[in-house]
């Protein structure tokens, strides 16, 4: 593969987002302050599969996600020249080798990792966000579920942003309580309580004030929207602004709770890896509906990936 230097003079900026379960790539054109997208692909790795028991980023899945890297940046060939960050955000920030996957990385595809807070995380996320939600008067609520952790954001008209990051991963919630596909009722209950408490104490310290619109984005929140929409193949123009409303989540889960994963795997946008993954989803999406009092939401297909394209744009580098 031919690598090129992030010092040379780029014109298009690429991002890949190493998320605890997908890897996710999405180049883009400059325009001025804002880009056109030219490419994007995704492929599921399961990064952080036993992390949460281990600590450590396991062998396997190391080797899955830089072979899954290395995949999309071939397949990206022909967008070269580009700028490139690849960004790990909980799965790189709950491990303690996650310097193993940056050594893997720089000698697979010559790039290295940059690991992110969870506050870098939640203020690129809104910043991708925006990009959707920019006319929103009232404000809104932004939530980002993640494979390692989900980050509630406050995007206010007036005043300083709030955000508050939390360890709700749809992986780590399947690993700790879902022994079996269809769900177990009681192993349901238990993992629901610990997603409410969390999600609870998350908006109470976001303190909003009732008005907000509620924005759901990242993989869980995307796939439902797909499925609401019964899509065959993936539309982002379609995702962007999708109202996704209390009675279609309540409907999901019940049904999808007495599915096994094969006849789960049947259903497009969760095929491939998400199967195991969309009722510990659906809980948190559930949860916080139910906390705001709200019968929708708005999905945003626009999130994490858009705004580490916007900071390279903005910065050279994620600051």
């Amino acid at each position: 593969m031919e690598k090129y230097s992030g010092k040379q003079i780029m014109t298009r900026i690429a991002a890949i987002d190493l998320g605890a379960n997908t890897v996710r790539i999405l180049i883009a054109e400059p325009e001025g302050e804002h880009f056109s997208i030219v490419y994007s692909d995704q492929v599921i790795t399961r990064l952080s599969a036993g992390l949460g028991k281990s600590k450590k980023l396991d062998e396997a899945a190391m080797k899955r996600t830089v072979d899954g890297v290395a995949a999309l940046l071939k397949n990206a060939e022909s967008f070269l020249p580009f700028n490139l960050v690849i960004a790990a955000a909980s799965a790189g920030r709950n491990a303690v080798n996650s310097h193993e996957l940056d050594v893997r990385l720089r000698s697979a595809v010559g790039y290295g990792l940059k690991v992110i807070t969870w506050e870098t995380e939640a203020r690129l996320a809104l910043k991708g966000a925006r990009m959707v939600m920019e006319e929103d008067n009232n404000g809104f609520i932004l939530f980002d579920i993640g494979g390692g952790s989900t980050e509630f954001i406050h995007s206010k008209r007036k005043g300083k942003n709030a955000a508050v990051g939390t360890d709700l991963g749809v992986v780590r919630l399947s690993e700790s309580y879902l022994s079996a596909h269809p769900v177990i009722d009681y192993e349901y209950r238990n993992m629901a309580e610990e997603v409410k408490a969390k999600v609870d104490q998350a908006f109470d310290q976001l303190a909003p004030d009732g008005r907000e619109t509620i924005v759901g984005t990242a993989g869980t929140v995307t796939s439902m929207a797909a499925m609401d929409l019964e899509l065959d193949e993936y539309n982002s123009a379609m995702i962007n602004h999708h109202k996704l409303t209390l009675r279609a989540v309540e409907v999901m889960r019940l049904k999808l709770s007495m599915m096994t994963i094969p006849q789960m795997s049947r259903i497009g946008p969760l095929k491939g890896g998400r199967e195991d993954l969309i009722i510990p989803g659906i809980a948190i999406v559930e949860a916080v509906m139910r906390r705001m009092g709200v019968d929708n939401l708005v999905v945003s297909d626009f999130g994490l990936r858009e705004g580490l394209i916007l900071e390279m744009l903005e910065h050279g580098s994620i600051i």
